[in-house]
C-alpha cells in the first residue's frame, strides 16, 4: 500500500512538473530576426517607464537621490582592458578592431535593488564598465551587466505592468488559468535575487540584452579568469560586506576577469525583441575576447565613494559598431538621461570630469 501512495505521489509530482514545463515554453512566441522589431506603443510604453523610474527614484531617496537601479554601489576601482590579440576577423569590430590594444577603464560594482540594502539580502549584482578615451579623447564605451542570463520580463508593457503592480507575486501568477501565468519570468526573477556572492569579483555577469557587433548581434558575458579562491575572511553580519571583501582583496593583489561574447545565430531560438528567452550556448558558445585587469589598489575612501556615486552609465555610450538594440534597450537610453538629471540636479552634483587616470 505504502509504493502505491509513493508511486501516486510521484506520477502527481512528474505531471506538475510536466504541465509547468509546457505552460513555461508556451509562452514563449519570441519572433527571431535579426533586426529590430518596433511596435507602434513604443513612444508611450517609454515615456510609461520614464514615469515609472523616477517614481522608484522618489520613493527611496532620502537627502539624496539614488539610482532607479543598483543604487547601492560597492566601489568603483581603476582597470585595464586588453583587447585579445587571437581574435577570429569577424570579431574584429569596433573598439575590438586592433589587437592587444588597451583601454583604461572605470568599473562600479552594485547590488540591483533601488534601496541601500544590507549585502546578505537576496539580490541582483551588477558591473558597469566604462571604457575611456576610446577612438578620441573623452569618448566612453560602457558595457552594463548583471548576474542572471536572462531577463524577468518579455517587453516594455510587461515590464512596466510589472513596476506598477502592488502585488507582484499576483502580476506573475493571475487568475485561475495557468496559461496566463507568467512562470518564466517569475523563475528569471527567483534567479535574479540570489544569495550575495563571496565579493564583487566572483560573479557571473551577463548583458541580457542584445548589441550589435559590426554586423552581428550578440550578448555580453563576464566572469572570473581564475577558479573560486577564497582568501578573505569575512563577516557577512556587515551591511558592506561585499566592498570590505573586495577592499581587502584588491589590497593584497590584482584580479582578473574575461569578457566574452555569444553571437547571435539566427537559425536558432536567439530573439533580438525578447530578452527573458536564453540563449543557449549549445546554439552559440561564448567567446573570450577581451580581459579585464583590476590592478592592486585602494579604492576605499569617502572621496572615491563620491566619486563614484556621481558618475553616470549607460549602454547607450557607445560606438556605433557596439550599438544597444531591441525594446529594453532602446528604452534604457531615455529613461537612464533623465533618471541621470534628475539625480544630479536634486543632489546638486555634476557627472566627474575629466574621467582619466
Amino acid at each position: 500500500m505504502d509504493i502505491i501512495k509513493k508511486l501516486i505521489v510521484s506520477l502527481i509530482i512528474l505531471l506538475i512538473l510536466l504541465f509547468g514545463f509546457v505552460i513555461y515554453h508556451a509562452q514563449d512566441s519570441a519572433i527571431v530576426t535579426t533586426e529590430e522589431i518596433i511596435t507602434d506603443d513604443e513612444p508611450e510604453q517609454i515615456q510609461r517607464s520614464v514615469d515609472n523610474f523616477l517614481g522608484i527614484i522618489k520613493t527611496f531617496q532620502t537627502d539624496k537621490a539614488h539610482r532607479g537601479a543598483h543604487a547601492k554601489g560597492h566601489a568603483c576601482v581603476k582597470a585595464y582592458f586588453d583587447i585579445n590579440d587571437d581574435l577570429n576577423p569577424e570579431l574584429q569590430q569596433g573598439i575590438f578592431k586592433q589587437s592587444d590594444n588597451s583601454y583604461k577603464a572605470w568599473i562600479r560594482f552594485s547590488n540591483g535593488t533601488p534601496k541601500i540594502a544590507k549585502d546578505a539580502e537576496k539580490d541582483s549584482r551588477g558591473i558597469a564598465i566604462k571604457l575611456l578615451n576610446v577612438i578620441e579623447q573623452g569618448q566612453t564605451q560602457e558595457f552594463l551587466l548583471h548576474n542572471s542570463p536572462a531577463f524577468f520580463s518579455i517587453n516594455l508593457d510587461d515590464y512596466n505592468g510589472l513596476i506598477e503592480s502592488e502585488d507582484k507575486l499576483k502580476y506573475f501568477l493571475n487568475g485561475y488559468n495557468p496559461f496566463n501565468w507568467r512562470l518564466r519570468e517569475l523563475s528569471h526573477v527567483l534567479d535574479t535575487l540570489s544569495p550575495p556572492p563571496y565579493s564583487p569579483i566572483w560573479e557571473e555577469y551577463f548583458s541580457n540584452t542584445a548589441y550589435k557587433f559590426g554586423s552581428h548581434n550578440v550578448k555580453y558575458k563576464i566572469q572570473s579568469c581564475q577558479p573560486f579562491n577564497k582568501t578573505v575572511e569575512q563577516d557577512q553580519t556587515d551591511p558592506d560586506f561585499l566592498r570590505k571583501t573586495l577592499a581587502t582583496e584588491l589590497a593584497n593583489g590584482d584580479a582578473c576577469l574575461q569578457f566574452m561574447v555569444q553571437v547571435q545565430n539566427p537559425e536558432k531560438h536567439m530573439p533580438i525583441e525578447d530578452p527573458s528567452v536564453l540563449w543557449k550556448e549549445s546554439d552559440s558558445p561564448y567567446i573570450s575576447i577581451a580581459t579585464i585587469t583590476i590592478p592592486q589598489q585602494q579604492f576605499d575612501t569617502a572621496k572615491q565613494q563620491q566619486f563614484c556615486e556621481n558618475l553616470s552609465f549607460s549602454p547607450w555610450n557607445s560606438l556605433a559598431e557596439h550599438k544597444p538594440i531591441g525594446a529594453l534597450n532602446r528604452v534604457r537610453k531615455v529613461v537612464y538621461q533623465a533618471s541621470s538629471l534628475y539625480r544630479h540636479q536634486f543632489n546638486k552634483t555634476a557627472v566627474p570630469k575629466p574621467l582619466d587616470w
